[in-house]
């Protein structure tokens, strides 16, 4: 028995057999994922991350990193050219930390160089001092400095009521990732007109873009965000990772860069939990 399949223009989509437009070259090899993107004279990306929970910067020094043969840029918080923050709800998390890191893993400098060996040789040659400070890591604690970010109440019934059976007890449940196959990655290209085109996997394309304007200091048609193909999500990818940072050096540099997080960096790089 043999099952015609009909191609028919989809209006409203209810009843309508529809064929998915990444169906097919997800089966034969050909869909390109974010992580997939290549371009002629492309630079790569790296980041300088913090190994410290919470410590002031007290010494920085890019100078080893910037005369590397095939660097082409390193940049630093001064050198965000708008906002340097960003945030899905809060606008509160720096694109590269000035003074004080407050996580472990926060982004402190950015490089671009010819290829992924030189960058990362980069990021190890920047020079940086910490002075370590206590991290408030206690939630009860947090709450008696009155220091939680946000509160949300919720009451149904008789709050003092009595039960039958009462029980109590104390919970502690570690930080959690979604954890999916493909890993942050993306590839910006700049304009030669001050703009850039990003081409980033992403659940959220108009709310990174506008995160994106506001560090950039630009007008929101200089920035193009474009869906490239996402090796899983499951709301991690609701969060603007590397996109900021990408779009920082095309623009520094002139020239196309691309990123891509190893499976240990997209643990440390995903804003906190």
């Amino acid at each position: 028995m043999t099952t015609r399949v009909r191609s028919r223009t989809v209006r409203d989509g209810v009843g309508e057999s529809t064929s998915r437009t990444d169906g097919i070259p997800k089966v034969d090899g050909t869909y390109l994922y974010s992580g997939d993107l290549y371009m002629d004279r492309m630079l790569f990306g790296a980041t300088l991350r913090s190994p410290h929970p919470k410590a002031s910067i007290t010494r920085l020094d890019i100078g080893p990193a910037v005369a590397m043969t095939g660097v082409h840029a390193v940049l630093v918080g001064d050198d965000v050219p708008g906002l340097n923050a960003f945030g899905l709800e809060s606008t509160d998390q720096p694109i590269l930390a000035v003074e004080l890191v407050e996580y472990w893993g926060q982004a402190v400098a950015l490089v671009a160089a010819d290829d992924p060996e030189t960058a990362r040789r980069a990021v190890e040659a920047i020079e940086i001092e910490y002075e370590v400070l206590e991290p408030l890591t206690d939630p009860e604690e947090a709450d008696r400095r009155d220091s939680v970010f946000h509160r949300a109440r919720c009451r149904r019934g008789p709050q003092d009521a009595s039960g039958a059976v009462v029980v109590e007890g104390y919970y502690e449940v570690g930080m959690q990732d979604q954890a999916p196959l493909g890993t942050e990655s993306g590839l910006a290209i700049p304009d030669g007109q001050g703009g850039v085109d990003l081409h980033i996997a992403t659940q959220w394309t108009h709310v990174d873009r506008d995160q994106i304007v506001a560090g950039l200091g630009v007008d929101e048609d200089m920035v193009r965000v474009h869906h490239a193909g996402v090796g899983g999500a499951f709301g991690a990818r609701e969060d603007v990772s590397l996109q900021i940072h990408l779009c920082l050096l095309a623009l520094y540099t002139g020239r196309p860069v691309k990123m891509e997080y190893s499976r240990a960096e997209r643990f440390e790089g995903h804003v906190p939990s």
